[in-house]
């Protein structure tokens, strides 16, 4: 098996207000995005405990630019992922416009330099990412849970995790780091608009579940998922 490149070495916290620091972010931007983000999630088919949507582009290294990818559908291995892996899903498709949203923007450009870096490794002129809306919802002693559940490590090469809003009343809801020997190393919170975990495979990682101390808490996340070559020959590939 291929040695994962280390391009953050394992985990990278980025604060949300640093990743915007040069966009001048206004608070209708914020509300407005996340107006977006309601209006693109739906019933996920393979869990009752989440509601999502995705969105698959291709970013083109020489004119840097970002295009809907004609296939929508998303392939994770099942090394990667135990409950819902080994098989193609599709999901509510995120509004294309979203590629033209000023905040996602600014946040995908502080990323392009790995993104650019993914693509210099390997010798390759386009990248596939998917961009998956994720909302974890749980009332009073109910669990809303991610797939994979716990600690895993990823195909893609890089994944950039995003925080759009957590409700105060929200239980659990933390990023875990482990080696490969599945003992934790690091708990990370994302807490503020556009906090950021980056991760790469040359570690694992996974996230609590989401619970609620009273009422109905909400965890909204934005993924954008730098996909592996080899993802892109299962399903309708």
């Amino acid at each position: 098996m291929k040695t994962p490149y280390p391009y953050v070495k394992g985990f990278k916290f980025l604060k949300g207000e640093d990743l915007l620091s040069d966009h001048q972010l206004e608070l209708n931007e914020i509300s407005e995005f996340r107006n977006f983000f309601d209006g693109n999630v739906k019933s996920d088919p393979y869990s009752p405990v989440r509601t999502r949507g995705m969105l698959k582009i291709e970013y083109d290294y020489i004119s840097r630019e970002l295009t809907k990818s004609e296939v929508q559908s998303y392939f994770a291995s099942g090394k990667a992922n135990d409950l819902n892996g080994g098989m193609s899903r599709t999901f509510n498709i995120i509004d294309e416009s979203l590629l033209n949203n000023t905040t996602f923007r600014a946040i995908f450009s502080q990323h392009e330099p790995l993104i650019r870096e993914y693509c210099e490794v390997n010798d390759v002129q386009t990248a596939n990412i998917s961009i998956h809306f994720i909302r974890y919802q749980a009332k009073e002693g109910e669990a809303s849970y991610s797939s994979p559940v716990w600690l895993h490590q990823d195909d893609e090469p890089l994944v950039f995790i995003h925080l759009i809003q957590l409700t105060e009343n929200a239980l659990g809801a933390d990023n875990v780091i482990s080696g490969f020997d599945d003992l934790p190393t690091n708990v990370i919170r994302l807490t503020n608009f556009m906090d950021c975990l980056i991760v790469d495979p040359t570690l694992k990682h996974a996230v609590t579940p989401t619970g609620s101390v009273k009422g109905t808490a909400r965890r909204d996340t934005m993924l954008i998922n730098l996909e592996n070559l080899s993802q892109q020959v299962y399903g309708s590939y």
